[in-house]
Formats: structure tokens, sequence, C-alpha cells
């Protein structure tokens, strides 16, 4: 699914949505680069599982809460949690400790983009 671009949304909130979906992208590549199949679940129903990053930033942003959960030779390994609507570079809210390797880089990025906020 095409996202809607920046200029749909209120000049107000450009920035913050460019934030979320600039770390929200980085989680997928992460995830998917350390070898992981990922499924986007938005609270009503998962998405299949995917390697192709296109494919699971595609079923991002239906909803205001969506989780990317993780698995690994058929074996589910761990969950991030994405909140959007609020500053933008804290779009993940929670994730499994499972990941923590993996998303060293995703929180760099935010931590990053929180010190230019």
């Amino acid at each position: 699914m095409a996202h809607p671009t920046l200029d749909t949304y209120p000049a107000s909130i450009r920035g913050r949505i460019a934030l979320e979906r600039r770390i929200a992208k980085a989680v997928v590549k992460a995830g998917i680069d350390a070898g992981y199949e990922l499924s986007v679940n938005d609270g009503e129903h998962p998405y299949p599982w995917s390697a192709d990053p296109k494919v699971v930033y595609g079923d991002l942003f239906g909803t205001d809460i969506e989780s990317i959960h993780f698995r690994k030779d058929g074996k589910r390994v761990g969950s991030v949690l994405l909140v959007y609507g609020n500053c933008g570079w804290d779009v993940i809210c929670d994730y499994s400790t499972t990941l923590e390797d993996v998303l060293t880089p995703v929180n760099a990025l935010a931590e990053k983009l929180e010190q230019a906020a």
C-alpha cells in the first residue's frame, strides 16, 4: 500500500509524521537485515509474514497503534510496539528485550532525532 505523501497532511504535523516513518522504516530494515521475517498487527488482524521491506513497510500506518512481530526459522522471537501521534522520535513505545541488539541502531537514530528536535 502506498502511503499518502507528507503534503497531504496539515503542515503542523508533517515533521512528526516524517520522523515516525523514518524510524518505522529503520525498524523494518534492521529486522530484515538481521534475518527476520516480520508481520504487522494493527490490533484487528495480523498481516502475512514477509522478509520484503516494501511489503512490511506498506502494511504500516493503518492505525494509531501497531506492532511489528519478528520471527526466525518459524519461531516468534519478539515484537516492537509503535504508537503514532506523539513527538515522532518516540514512535517506538515498547519492544521485546530479545530484540535489543537488532534495535540498537534504531534507538540511536531515535535519540539523535530527539536531540535535534
